[in-house]
């Protein structure tokens, strides 16, 4: 990794006494402590780990390579792991150890790298069972007690799978074939773009598609028709989605749209568009965007992360769900950056933020905060370097 400049910048907190236009509760702003970089790659996702004190943060750069972070009182770079020859499609930490991290990449390729022994590949998952070709992922996930491992595939060969394996039958040498325990391929007609296992249920499965669906599959099920309990119509292309409760998720579209729904639910419950994303009079709504939604109570209510882009500057805020619309709970003062992805460190109440300029933020909530809306500043800025004229824009 290249020369990274620190720039300290002086510790600013800054507090909005006006009110929202529709409500009189107070808006907090943030503090920032920099660091700033010479050049960057994009950050296209974020991974963690909820041990604590110290947790641990992934981030996967559209150079293929993938930095790991400790962070506590301050962040330290762990490893960098750059054996992937194709775009990381999904990273994400083992439910159950800290050192262990899972990575998939859009050539059908599934790595199991130890940070004990310098991010060496343990085990290799991956489906050539189709004549040596592998098919192309697009999304993965683990089960809650890491059981299964799930991957799902773009449209090829006429359809669009989504494939199992069983962890636990990985092989100790690599170059051993762990051959998936089998798949679905008729529920999605498109791209499989999200998976979520459910957060204690190890065996229920929601995907989501480019062909409109939400899936929930009970993987109990002896077939495919008996396992595909639900099937949710959000009439556009799904993005990301996640939990909202034990039998209630969260969907974002790739036109920037949020949709609450329960799983037996005909229609969502509650829809919020792209232009209810502007709550400030100086929004333009084409210039909004959603990163996540984070359904946690470590800000104190599960809320929306949504930006939008000015020729001034980036703004980003915490938004909550308040009436059956969109509200400013925590505006983030000092991002750089379009923010692509988040993620939550619910027992510090730490959120972390990547993007396109190559920065990771790691905001937490400020000691001193005495408003009823507690204040949060940034803990620090973390940025990666690498040759700027050798990357390709991923979005």
């Amino acid at each position: 990794m290249s020369r990274i400049v620190e720039s300290l910048k002086r510790l600013n907190v800054e507090k909005d006494t006006r009110p929202h236009e529709q409500d009189d509760e107070r808006v907090d702003k943030k503090a920032e402590l920099t660091l700033s970089l010479e050049d960057q790659n994009y950050i296209l996702s974020v991974c963690g780990t909820q041990s604590e004190p110290e947790f641990r943060i992934g981030a996967a750069l559209s150079d293929h390579s993938c930095m790991i972070y400790s962070v506590d009182e301050s962040v330290h770079q762990i490893d960098t792991l750059d054996f992937n020859q194709a775009p990381i499609v999904g990273i994400k930490f083992s439910p159950t150890s800290k050192n262990i991290l899972y990575i998939a990449a859009s050539d059908g390729l599934i790595t199991v790298c130890d940070l004990r022994a310098k991010g060496k590949v343990v085990a290799e998952f991956k489906d050539d069972t189709e004549d040596g070709k592998i098919k192309p992922l697009a999304s993965f996930d683990l089960s809650c007690n890491e059981r299964l491992l799930a991957g799902g595939t773009e449209h090829t060969s006429a359809d669009a799978f989504i494939l199992f394996w069983d962890i636990r039958q990985s092989g100790s040498k690599i170059g051993n074939k762990s051959s998936p325990l089998g798949g679905y391929w008729e529920s999605h007609m498109d791209d499989v773009t999200c998976l979520s296992f459910h957060p204690t249920k190890r065996n229920i499965l929601a995907s989501g598609s480019t062909d409109g669906l939400m899936n929930i599959f009970d993987l109990t099920q002896s077939s495919e028709d008996l396992a595909l309990t639900y099937s949710l119509n959000t009439e556009s292309s799904v993005d990301k989605l996640g939990w909202l409760t034990d039998d209630s998720l969260w969907c974002m579209t790739h036109t920037h749209m949020l949709q609450l729904w329960e799983c037996e639910g005909a229609s969502a419950y509650a829809t919020f568009a792209r232009s209810q994303l502007a709550v400030s009079q100086n929004d333009d709504p084409d210039n909004c965007y959603l990163v996540r939604f984070h359904a946690t109570n470590a800000f104190g209510q599960p809320f929306l992360l949504a930006g939008s882009s000015t020729a001034k500057e980036e703004n980003l805020r915490c938004l909550s769900i308040r009436n059956n619309r969109l509200e400013m709970y925590h505006e983030i003062v000092g991002n750089k950056q379009i923010v692509r992805d988040s993620w939550m460190h619910e027992k510090s109440g730490c959120l972390v933020t990547v993007g396109e300029k190559g920065i990771i933020n790691v905001w937490r909530k400020a000691e001193s905060a005495t408003q009823q809306n507690s204040s949060y500043k940034l803990l620090t800025k973390i940025g990666t370097s690498r040759d700027r004229h050798h990357r390709t824009k991923p979005y």
